[in-house]
């Protein structure tokens, strides 16, 4: 009995061992050098500069003014963006339309601010697929303009954006009244 449960547990091991839903075979230390460059090729990491500028307003949002201080809730609008890649290669995965939701609060006396949007982007190189990023940042005004930097993360969803990554560090500049703004970043695209 004893040599049929050691004889039975020897095959599952086998069994789990040479199982794989990889059906190329292994790779041996000197083939590896052959096969590293296709690998690589599935992670890259690409830098971009873009500008971004609205197209209007489809909601104004809730403005609100607690204490001296303006509080901004679901203001939303059209921008468009233009992306120069440091590659110089296509595709350009930021070029294109999109909309942003901008909620804030901010007091005009002291000059400061604390700013959250959220941000989809559909690049038109993209096949589909859109960019929906978060940013956040606090704001300062100075000489009659608000300066705000904000940190930007995107998830690429769908089309060519399946499975990426965007980071980008975005400065807004706006007039007191924020009557209008325009936006300029630097970031990158990684894919993994």
């Amino acid at each position: 009995m004893k040599t049929v449960a050691l004889l039975l547990m020897a095959i599952m091991a086998l069994a789990v061992v040479g199982c794989s839903d990889d059906s190329t075979p292994p790779v041996s230390p000197t083939d590896q050098s052959v096969q590293a460059p296709a690998s690589l090729e599935k992670s890259f990491s690409r830098a971009f500069t873009v500008t971004s500028v609205p197209n209007g307003i489809i909601d104004p949002g809730i403005f609100k003014y607690p204490d001296g201080k303006v509080m901004l809730r679901g203001s939303l609008g059209p921008i468009l963006c233009t992306a120069t890649f440091s590659d110089g290669l296509p595709p350009d995965l930021i070029s294109g339309p999109g909309d942003v939701e901008i909620n804030g609060i901010y007091d005009p006396i002291a000059g400061v601010g604390q700013w959250q949007t959220k941000l989809t982007l559909r690049p038109t190189a993209a096949l589909g697929g859109v960019w929906e990023f978060t940013t956040h940042g606090k704001s300062t005004l100075s000489e009659g303009y608000w300066t705000i930097p904000l940190k930007a993360t995107g998830h690429g969803k769908g089309g060519a954006l399946s499975g990426m990554q965007c980071r980008m560090e975005l400065v807004i500049t706006a007039p007191a009244d924020l009557a209008w703004w325009t936006g300029e970043a630097h970031g990158f695209i990684t894919s993994h």
